[in-house]
């Protein structure tokens, strides 16, 4: 069974909405658009373990990045990337500034250090054990963190950080 096959099996086993068993099912799927499908299904993706830390792993290291999906990457440095997923252990170095609008979600045990200025929203999803650092300079710039599991946030300056308490969405 292919990589897309097992894709879509078990997310199946998962309960995937429709939308994404017809995404899967289409031919010649690039990773580009694996990526592009993560991240509108990421509630279901995180929420479920769809795919899972191993498959990742095995499959898509070294492939997703240019896409905003990074595995075990110890050297992440993006600066204004709209969508960013950190997965395993992933160290991160992330920044924002100017206009921009970003969404962030980090899990298993990567640790990040976030900066945002200027009129940056940001909104920061972090799961398992990942350590968040971040630092908002400034008064127009804004973000909000989602914490769930046993993740862990140091702020500087203002940020409205939101404890879920549950292990995922």
């Amino acid at each position: 069974m292919n990589t897309i096959e097992q894709l879509k099996t078990d997310g199946i086993a998962k309960g995937m909405c429709r939308y994404g068993q017809v995404e899967l099912s289409r031919n010649n799927i690039t990773t580009e658009r694996l990526a592009q499908l993560f991240f509108k299904q990421i509630d279901f993706c995180i929420g479920k373990d769809v795919p899972t830390l191993d498959m990742l792993r095995q499959n898509f290291k070294g492939k997703c990045e240019p896409y905003g999906v990074f595995v075990d990457d110890p050297k992440v440095e993006c600066r204004n990337r709209a969508d960013v997923a950190l997965n395993g252990g992933c160290k991160a170095d992330l920044s924002y500034s100017g206009f921009t609008v970003s969404r962030v979600y980090a899990r298993h045990t990567s640790e990040l250090n976030v900066t945002a200025c200027g009129s940056a929203h940001v909104t920061i999803d972090i799961f398992d054990e990942v350590k968040l650092s971040i630092s908002v300079i400034g008064t127009k710039a804004r973000v909000l963190v989602n914490v769930y599991g046993n993740a862990q946030v140091q702020c500087t300056g203002s940020a409205k950080i939101v404890n879920k308490n549950q292990a995922t969405y």
